[in-house]
């Protein structure tokens, strides 16, 4: 769906936008910083595994990051079915983000807060029009 001649792209979802491209920097600095504990928890691991874990984990968060930043380059520019799926995709990393922000991880915390701002700036009536089939 791209942008008709007459809706112009609203502010909000170009802060809906960065939002999104935040949340995955900061979700790629924080396992960056937990990189530690994820060579010592796959330390107890034997042979191949190990080395599997630790690449599995490493493949997982640069993905995970990247389809932030891909769904987020869609809702730019003016996709609902994108708007969707972050919303989606928002509600799953506010859950796997519960025990670190328990934890009082201000990573987590940020990124959080990164991604709920994005989910509420994305449904703003003022950001509806944008995503309107032409």
């Amino acid at each position: 769906m791209s942008i008709s001649a007459t809706t112009a792209r609203p502010t909000v979802v170009t802060a809906a936008f960065w939002l999104w491209i935040a949340s995955a920097a900061i979700g790629l600095i924080g396992f960056a910083v937990s990189f530690p504990s994820v060579v010592a928890a796959t330390q107890s691991l034997s042979g191949p595994m190990a080395g599997g874990a630790m690449v599995g984990s490493v493949a997982g968060a640069i993905i995970g990051a990247a389809i932030r930043v891909v769904f987020a380059i869609f809702l730019l520019r003016g996709a609902n079915w994108a708007r969707i799926v972050l919303t989606v995709l928002g509600a799953i990393i506010v859950l796997s983000l519960l025990v670190s922000i328990i934890t009082g991880n201000v990573l987590a915390i940020l990124e959080l807060l990164a991604v709920v701002a994005a989910v509420v700036l994305q449904w703003l009536s003022s950001a509806k029009p944008f995503f309107r089939r032409a």
